[in-house]
């Protein structure tokens, strides 16, 4: 099933951060911001109770487990309409473990920011002083895994970078071996900015998707789903990239609804407005939406990407990530041209060897 079909309403928690990531792009200089307790009711209300959705998401500008009452109060009121409502985070990971264990038993996804090797980890992810994170990272990922009666599925994300790029091979034997079966691994990309000079450390993604295709069959030897952002809908053919078309809401702290993570607020989109589609009437307690960009982003589909119609992936891919495409190409319909060529011979390599894991991806993209 394609990637759009992942529909759940994300929570854009908080500024706060207990990190310093040298690549992060949803870093801001501001001030501290949570979201609005009465908004995320009011999106609950709307989406969870309704069955819109089927999932809700803690996300963030910040680092989400910050405010772990607010996460504990939403996952809650949510649960009053859908006991069954599948609860998921992303998260950097660097928390207590007291914190750990409410999230073992009360989330049913985890996952968490670890960047493959504790060496690579530490070159980008660091506290706000500059001190390595991977130490408390690992000690959490091996608490987890000794619970053996926890709700969670805890998996990996990690950013692909020019210093681990052709070291997959051995971050899946060391996540592996903390018992990590799921990992998702993307590429660095450009950070959030109307600057126009969006300077970061690039990699060369065809050599990334050479590495990618030798650590995924690797990863597939040992027991592993190990895939990227690339091979996102690789399990379905799919005319949306992914929810962002739908558009499935993402609240943010400035009252805001988002079609998409990278752009955290209304106020300050920062060259990313496309994706505000919605605001919070708080006098009213109600969502008044955006009917004319709600329109354009359901158009965004792959009948109406001029530059996809001759890729042999076209129905697996669908004009790649929407965030990415915007704000490095400033236009929702431009492709984001050096990842086609690499996305392709993903494609020509792997084919219909998704199916491994029994068609579906079991768990979807974070």
């Amino acid at each position: 099933m394609p990637y759009c079909n992942k529909k759940i309403i994300s929570f854009l928690l908080t500024s706060r951060c207990n990190m310093a990531c040298k690549y992060c792009y949803g870093a801001r200089k501001s001030d501290y911001n949570v979201l609005d307790l009465d908004f995320a009711k009011c999106g609950v209300d709307e989406y969870v109770a309704t069955g819109i959705v089927n999932g809700i998401r803690f996300f963030g500008n910040g680092e989400p487990t910050t405010e772990p009452q607010l996460i504990k109060y939403i996952c809650e009121y949510a649960r009053k309409y859908r006991k069954d409502i599948n609860c998921e985070i992303q998260t950097n990971g660097f928390f207590n473990q007291k914190l750990a264990e409410w999230l073992a038993y009360n989330m049913d996804e985890i996952w968490i920011s670890m960047d493959l090797l504790p060496e690579t980890h530490d070159m980008f992810r660091v506290t706000k002083t500059g001190k390595p994170t991977s130490a408390i990272i690992e000690r959490n990922l091996k608490f987890f895994q000794s619970l053996k009666d926890k709700r969670a599925m805890v998996g990996v994300r990690s950013t692909i970078t020019q210093y681990n790029i052709d070291r997959q091979i051995e971050g899946i034997k060391y996540l592996n071996n903390l018992g990590i079966k799921y990992v998702w691994v993307d590429p660095i990309f450009a950070p959030v900015s109307e600057a126009e000079d969006k300077v970061f450390e690039q990699i060369n993604n065809m050599h990334f998707a050479r590495k990618f295709i030798e650590a995924r069959q690797f990863a597939k030897g040992l027991g592993v789903f190990y895939e990227s952002n690339f091979t996102t809908n690789f399990d379905g053919p799919t005319c949306y990239y992914c929810r962002s078309c739908l558009p499935m809401p993402h609240l943010t702290m400035d009252g805001y609804v988002s079609a998409c993570e990278m752009c955290m607020s209304g106020s300050n989109p920062e060259g990313l407005d496309a994706f505000i589609y919605g605001k919070y009437d708080r006098k009213n307690n109600r969502i008044i939406y955006d009917k004319k960009k709600i329109e354009v982003l359901q158009s965004r589909t792959l009948s109406n990407m001029p530059d996809c119609q001759d890729c042999i992936a076209k129905e697996h891919c669908a004009g790649f990530c929407l965030g990415e495409t915007l704000n490095e190409r400033g236009d929702l319909f431009k492709i984001k041209e050096v990842v086609c060529e690499p996305l392709r011979y993903i494609y020509a390599k792997i084919g219909n060897d998704y199916k491994q894991f029994g068609g579906d991806f079991k768990y979807k993209h974070p």
